[in-house]
């Protein structure tokens, strides 16, 4: 029991270590954690997470399905086991993990998520949004679905005098996706960058100015920090060039 425990602190320790983005010293953590206990789900997952994120996808591939191999009903190691399949193009066994998740359970928010993704990768947007839809509805606190749903409008082919009416659809979508989570970093990016395609004068284009600039305030990491800097001051940059030069919206014609 105090093996468990004492792998269990390490395990939450690597987390704090990663959301800081020291990535080298929630590596050392999760080693150690496992060296204590070999068998820690949570350790193995968070790991393969990281590893994910690292591009190590091999490695990751490894300690997901060491996970599932302790416990058969993990949904989450199902479901990154999947994307890391997806990944390889390995379609099947990504399908497989997929399926394996949603017999567990179907009512998971994660699972239908992780379908639409799939469907999105296969150019079926329609039904990705149905199933962005309905994880939803299962988590309205969660924001991925909101912005994944937003994705998914903006690529579906437009019927003739529809795209605006998309469009709004997909920006009504990103903004409560902020309204659940103001930090939710990927909201911001969509958000912005579809406003300034819509922006019809310079006004609208200093609003999303503000709307990087109400981000950079809500970041959870230095990465994030540095993108939605880097695309504020990009865009103000655009603003006083156009007002140096008289011009009341970005077109030239």
């Amino acid at each position: 029991m105090i093996v468990v425990l004492q792998a269990e602190v390490l395990v939450k320790q690597a987390g704090v270590a990663m959301d800081a983005v020291n990535h080298e010293k929630a590596v050392k953590l999760f080693e150690k954690a496992l060296s204590i206990d070999p068998d820690a789900v949570d350790a193995l997952l968070h790991r393969a997470n990281l590893r994910m994120l690292q591009q190590n996808l091999p490695k990751a591939e490894e300690d997901l399905k060491r996970c599932v191999e302790l416990r058969p009903d993990h949904v989450l190691a199902h479901l990154r086991l999947a994307a890391v399949l997806s990944s390889k193009n390995d379609q099947a066994g990504a399908k497989k993990h997929l399926e394996k998740a949603e017999a567990i359970n179907p009512n998971s928010s994660e699972v239908q998520s992780y379908r639409g993704e799939l469907l999105f990768t296969e150019n079926d947007f329609d039904g990705a949004k149905g199933h962005f839809e309905k994880a939803m509805k299962l988590e309205p606190k969660n924001p991925t679905p909101y912005v994944n749903a937003a994705l998914a409008e903006l690529n579906t082919p437009p019927q003739a005098g529809e795209q605006m009416l998309m469009a709004q659809k997909a920006i009504d979508l990103l903004e409560k996706a902020l309204e659940v989570d103001p930090q939710f970093n990927a909201a911001y990016v969509q958000l912005g960058q579809l406003k300034l395609g819509m922006s019809k004068d310079l006004s609208a284009a200093e609003e999303v100015v503000g709307l990087y600039e109400t981000g950079l305030e809500n970041c959870r990491t230095k990465e994030e920090m540095k993108e939605l800097c880097s695309m504020r001051t990009l865009t103000q940059a655009q603003v006083d060039a156009a007002r140096a030069l008289n011009m009341e919206t970005f077109n030239m014609s």
